[in-house]
């Protein structure tokens, strides 16, 4: 957060028009997940700084699934502490709005969130996989200690399962539910879902 701070404070002595940052979708003090209270704190700080800013908050990177899944294709289980809606977003689709609103001459102030058009759960996201692979792929949510055991288990550092375990977290609570219709507006196309991402080459 110091590194933010001292950025910011550049930007200001320099006299910086505009600041574009990237934020992330659920952006909050009291979230269960650590980047997004990173980014709300940041926030906080364009906000005091008088430079114009928009916040990119940028729905959950849906590249993640093809880890945060496991090793669902080995098992038929896909397996995780705490389950809720995520509205999973295709980098590519972010990057591209972000070009947009980079070349829109301040059009979008403030937060302005960039998701896709839906917010499937990780059991939603077991029904779709069964549909494509014509298996039966069942979701498990167990107890959250013994999920983080089960990573450390595998090899993941600790703070790294904690660290992940809150993005579960804040999931179940609702953090990453918001579904909005900017990205597909900017892009003039849908948004890409967690179904074109399990239909891709990359996710097999």
């Amino acid at each position: 957060m110091s590194l933010h701070r001292t950025a910011i404070d550049a930007a200001v002595s320099a006299g910086v028009g505009r600041i574009l940052y990237t934020s992330h979708q659920g952006a909050a003090l009291d979230t269960p997940f650590r980047p997004a209270r990173d980014h709300a704190a940041t926030e906080q700080l364009l906000a005091a700084s008088g430079i114009p800013c928009t916040s990119l908050r940028n729905g959950f990177y849906s590249h993640s699934l093809n880890w945060l899944m496991g090793p669902w294709r080995e098992t038929g289980v896909i397996t995780v502490p705490a389950d809720g809606p995520v509205s999973w977003t295709a980098r590519a689709d972010a990057a591209q709005a972000a070009a947009i609103i980079l070349t829109s001459n301040g059009a979008y102030d403030g937060p302005t969130t960039l998701t896709a058009s839906t917010a499937p759960t990780f059991q939603d996201i077991a029904a779709i996989t069964s549909e494509l692979t014509g298996r039966m792929i069942k979701l498990a949510v167990i107890d959250q200690d013994e999920w983080v055991a089960a990573q450390i288990a595998a090899g993941q550092p600790e703070f790294m399962a904690r660290f992940m375990l809150g993005m579960y977290q804040a999931a179940h609570e609702g953090h990453f539910a918001g579904v909005d219709p900017l990205l597909g507006t900017l892009l003039g196309h849908k948004p890409q879902t967690v179904r074109d991402l399990l239909t891709q080459p990359t996710a097999e």
